[in-house]
């Protein structure tokens, strides 16, 4: 994956200060050229003190101003939205709160967001003069369900049709059982013209957060009517929270989000709308040259004990374990492994070491082989259990809670991220199949070592802005980009900085940009 972690001069800090944790920016380009920034200013991620500030760049984000306050009431996650004729728009989920300017961000009103009921309000549309649409999400209920760890969620659509002074809610975009949609951001798809000349109704696209932290991805729904009606939320290739998606002037999609997959960070795609209507990609980390090397006879893992070189992979997990039925299979062979160095993770841990499998069940046992050659693994999962083949023998049979939202996550690779991880392994084909009916949902993905690492389409088609894989995921990656006038891209995000001095989870972020373009993609995006 290519990144701009180490590249000094895309970076800039836009707001750092010890004892404020600085977070949730986004940025617009006003009708006079200036990069406007809106962000928090907290006193920790749950805060007790929230302040909305501004600031604003006239170098195309280089430098920045003085920062000040446009109203002294409270904030949470501005969005700003630039309308048709100039017009920036503040959307602030504390109220919920609507600012405005006339002036290119110079001077600001504020007004209350009536009608408003749901939270983290998205980047407002414009749909045609005077009609204003958003969307926000809240939990429904207070009853946790244990397979997404959480009470279920709703995002919900709104329209203004008088110009923002009220707002109705006009339609549920998502409120799946087993999933946590959420954070959703809306853009308008190209229309198509009618036979007879006028145009068809606004198309929308949605896409969404998942929250689960189980390694599902992001979800996307269509409406094909200015979102009175929207499609089954459908599962992309990113993992990843609070996106920010729109158009590129070269008509891509882009896409700047906090990724919480494999290897965490604040990170952008870039793709066609085919390519995001896709359906789930393995996540990868492999963060030392050298831990995961592609060889004639498989991809061969190296990687001695501690957090900076482990290597694992994120493949497709369960979304209802209740329901869903699953087929893993691995050919592997390996050479050492420390007690969390080398695993499978289907329904429960399956730790591998050169002379045995053994599963992390209570009362389980270790299964023998010869340390002399590989081996191939069959795991078959139903609801509340999991069998073990190995070699084409089975193994046994190991009881899981299909309640538990442990059981959804299917990973390969390092069991913990700390410590007793080191490895060497060779790892020759991997394959999983899942069948979920109660989604009407079937899954395939078949990889050998021949087809290149086994998250290559990640690989080419994400370009990673700023590495935080050792930070807690609330303190990084919530983003707001805009195109310049260069044909460049600037991208405001807060970051943690894990791997700095003084970290401490909850309590350190700062909000920074970075500048990239197109071609700091991979060869395929």
């Amino acid at each position: 994956m290519p990144s701009l972690t180490n590249a000094t001069d895309r970076h800039v800090v836009i707001d750092k200060r010890a004892g404020q944790y600085l977070c949730f920016p986004d940025v617009c380009l006003a009708d006079d050229g200036a990069l406007i920034c809106a962000y928090n200013e907290f006193d920790q991620h749950v805060a007790t003190r929230r302040r909305l500030l501004l600031t604003e760049s006239r170098d195309q984000g280089r430098t920045w101003s003085r920062r000040r306050m446009p109203w002294a009431g409270d904030s949470h996650c501005p969005r700003l939205a630039k309308l048709a004729d100039g017009t920036l728009l503040i959307t602030d989920d504390a109220g919920p709160t609507l600012l405005w300017s006339t002036d290119n961000g110079r001077t600001w009103a504020d007004q209350p967001g009536t009608g408003l009921g749901h939270g983290l309000i998205d980047r407002v549309q414009e749909l045609k003069p005077g009609v204003l649409f958003t969307t926000g999400h809240l939990h429904r209920g207070s009853q946790i369900r244990h397979k997404i760890r959480q009470a279920p969620t709703e995002q919900m659509a709104y329209v203004s049709r008088n110009q923002g002074r009220s707002f109705e809610a006009f339609s549920v975009i998502a409120n799946e059982k087993c999933l946590v949609l959420c954070e959703a951001s809306v853009i308008r798809l190209p229309a198509p013209v009618l036979e007879d000349g006028e145009g068809a109704p606004p198309r929308l696209l949605a896409l969404m957060r998942e929250n689960s932290f189980v390694g599902e991805p992001m979800y996307a729904s269509v409406s094909l009517d200015g979102g009175a009606n929207w499609s089954a939320p459908a599962p992309t290739p990113l993992i990843g929270h609070r996106p920010t998606l729109s158009w590129t002037r070269s008509g891509r999609l882009l896409v700047t989000y906090r990724d919480v997959g494999a290897d965490p960070g604040t990170k952008a795609w870039l793709g066609s709308l085919d390519e995001l209507c896709s359906d789930f990609a393995v996540h990868g980390l492999h963060p030392q040259a050298g831990s995961a090397v592609l060889t004639p006879d498989g991809l061969l893992v190296q990687s001695p004990e501690g957090p900076d070189s482990l290597v694992r992979y994120f493949l497709r997990p369960l979304t209802d374990p209740e329901r869903a039925r699953a087929e893993f299979e691995a050919e592997v062979h390996v050479l050492h492994a420390d007690v969390n160095g080398c695993g499978i993770r289907l329904g429960l841990w399956w730790k591998l070491y050169p002379d045995c499998i053994m599963p992390e069940a209570e009362g389980a046992g270790a299964f023998a082989w010869s340390p002399e050659r590989p081996h191939k693994v069959r795991i078959v999962y139903e609801p509340g259990l999991c069998r073990l083949f190995v070699d084409g023998e089975p193994c046994g049979e190991y009881p899981v809670d299909p309640l538990a939202g442990d059981t959804r996550p299917i990973l390969v690779g390092a069991v913990s991220r700390k410590e007793e991880n080191g490895c060497e392994a060779l790892w020759k084909s991997l394959s999983l199949s899942t069948w979920e009916p109660g989604l009407d949902r079937e899954y395939s993905w078949r990889w050998d070592h021949t087809k290149g690492l086994p998250d290559a389409w990640i690989g080419t088609r994400v370009l990673e802005l700023k590495n935080d894989r050792k930070a807690s995921p609330p303190d990084f990656g919530y983003s707001g980009w805009v195109e310049l006038d260069d044909g460049e891209f600037f991208c405001a995000y807060h970051h943690g900085g894990g791997d700095e001095p003084g970290y401490e989870p909850g309590l350190s972020a700062w909000v920074m940009g970075t500048r990239f373009c197109e071609n700091d993609f991979g060869s395929q995006a």
